[in-house]
């Protein structure tokens, strides 16, 4: 059922949560056009009396995610580009990205759909564990969750990873890549690609396409830590006059490292994915506060209208 869902938390109580979709009338993304207008009219209503969008964020759409700043991606709504997804394409490449260090290393696992759309699937985040230690925990993890997968890997990095690291865990070890290459994982990485050339990719990938789908889709379930940070942990940080930084807050760990991973998967996918180098903004991205928070609805043929 849209905007309702119940599940057993790790405390063993029934968790339940009801967002305002859940009431047709209230749905600006109903399948009927009428019920669907007067929907999009009472939200409009009901968001005018909420002129802070963290606010609106917290006690409308159920948003427990939300930072001090802005949002990094302002267009990434959790009920067009998380949806239900179906399994893993069992006979085509499967892509991950890596994103190195002590604190929290990271790797998104990814595919292209039918219709060259990037389909994240799972993420692995790591914990104080040295470069070794992790690779071989997602190795295993893949192994289970793809068995003979016949198709096989491609792997992205950052050229960072060529440094030398600077763990003192790891100062024992050569490179993280090479670590990776004796592991028989061989990452790839395209040099000239800045943090801003790669937060430019996904905006492109969260724009709606003709076809009314976004480029990008997130397995929520599998997930959770690079929703929480679509949804309000990675953002600008704020200036004490009120402004945002040009640039993210990359110590906010392990939101900053699955979005790395993110990037490192858009730049190395980008001409598989018909993306085009520098099309979309980087920094902040001043737009009403209707993009704010939980599954916020906004009309698509909008979406379409405004971004080209």
């Amino acid at each position: 059922m849209i905007g309702y869902s119940a599940h057993d938390n790790a405390l063993g109580f029934r968790a339940v949560r009801l967002h305002y979709t859940a009431d047709p009338d209230k749905n600006p993304h109903h399948e009927d056009p009428e019920i669907a207008e007067k929907a999009q009219a009472w939200y409009d209503s009901a968001r005018s009396k909420y002129p802070d969008p963290n606010q609106w964020a917290q006690e409308m759409e159920i948003n427990w995610w939300v930072g001090q700043g802005q949002l990094v991606y302002p267009e990434f709504q959790e009920t067009l580009h998380a949806p239900a997804l179906e399994g893993f394409r069992a006979r085509k490449i499967i892509y991950r990205a890596w994103d190195f260090g002590w604190h929290c290393p990271s790797v998104l696992i990814a595919q292209i759909d039918s219709k060259d759309r990037l389909v994240v699937l799972k993420e692995v985040v790591g914990r104080q564990q040295t470069t070794r230690e992790f690779a071989q925990e997602v190795i295993k993890r893949c192994a289970d969750w793809f068995p003979r997968h016949t198709a096989g890997f491609t792997d992205f990095c950052d050229p960072a990873g060529q440094q030398a690291t600077s763990t003192a865990n790891e100062r024992a070890e050569i490179r993280d890549v090479e670590i990776l290459n004796k592991l028989g994982v061989f990452p790839s990485w395209a040099y000239g690609w800045s943090r801003k050339d790669g937060r430019s990719l996904v905006h492109q990938l969260l724009q709606i396409r003709l076809d009314k789908t976004p480029s990008m889709f997130v397995n929520a379930p599998d997930c959770p830590v690079l929703l929480q940070g679509f949804l309000g942990k990675y953002v600008y940080p704020p200036k004490k006059n009120g402004a945002a930084h040009d640039e993210p807050d990359e110590t906010n760990h392990p939101w900053a490292d699955v979005m790395a991973c993110l990037r490192y998967l858009a730049s190395g996918l980008y001409s598989a994915l018909g993306l085009r180098r520098g099309a979309a903004p980087s920094g902040p991205v001043r737009r009403a506060a209707e993009y704010m928070g939980y599954g916020t609805p906004v009309k698509r043929s909008s979406l379409c209208g405004r971004r080209r």
